[in-house]
């Protein structure tokens, strides 16, 4: 068992990761985003500063459900999400 859990969002970065941190870290992958803006216009609550609803996604509920009992064996979780901005141009462009 390890002792500290690194989520990331790519199968690929996970086992690269992985390769870095050694034997005390697990690295494993949500496999992109777990959860997304509700469907329609009730997405972003206005009245409420802007509050967002967010629903997860249902082909994640299995993938979620593993990192939970993963997170229960580790110590400490770390999420490492990506910067990335969907929908924003890139500063390349």
């Amino acid at each position: 068992m390890s002792k500290n859990l690194v989520i990331v969002e790519s199968p690929a970065k996970a086992k690269t990761i992985e390769g870095y941190l050694g034997k005390d870290y697990k690295v494993t992958s949500s496999m992109g985003h777990i959860r997304d803006l509700a469907k329609g216009n009730g997405a972003i609550d206005i009245e409420n500063n802007f509050e967002p609803t967010y629903e997860v996604s249902p082909e994640k509920k299995e993938v979620i459900k593993r990192l939970k009992e993963l997170s229960k064996e580790a110590e400490m979780v770390y999420l490492a999400s990506d910067e990335d901005r969907e929908g924003r141009p890139s500063r390349g462009t």
